[in-house]
């Protein structure tokens, strides 16, 4: 069972999933590739070594792969909210969708 931090400033509880995603920065369409860490239905941390400033716009898109079919979920708009060394925080500007869909097959995931 997940305990959510009482000190943690999120609204949503977080799903451990690990999958690529790219993320596209606006204006200027510059591409980041990343490993998802995890994800809720505010937002996403990725596992990338590149660097963007926060308040910067972008889209989002996941790509979660299996042995014989790949999943694509593209187009979620966002905002860099947190850039660390290894780390990037986005948050969504609508609610993610598709995240009860993350919770079924967190199982298939591999490790973090």
């Amino acid at each position: 069972m997940f305990i959510q931090d009482l000190n943690d400033k999120r609204h949503a509880v977080r799903v451990n999933y690990v999958a690529d995603a790219t993320v596209v920065f606006k204006p200027d369409a510059s591409p980041l590739q990343g490993r998802l860490k995890n994800l809720s239905i505010d937002g996403i941390l990725l596992a990338t070594e590149q660097v963007a400033a926060a308040g910067t716009l972008c889209t989002v898109t996941i790509v979660v792969q299996d042995r014989h079919s790949r999943l694509l979920i593209d187009d979620l708009a966002g905002e860099v909210v947190r850039s660390d060394p290894g780390e990037l925080g986005i948050k969504f500007l609508h609610p993610f969708e598709w995240l009860a869909l993350f919770h079924v097959y967190q199982s298939k995931s591999a490790p973090v």
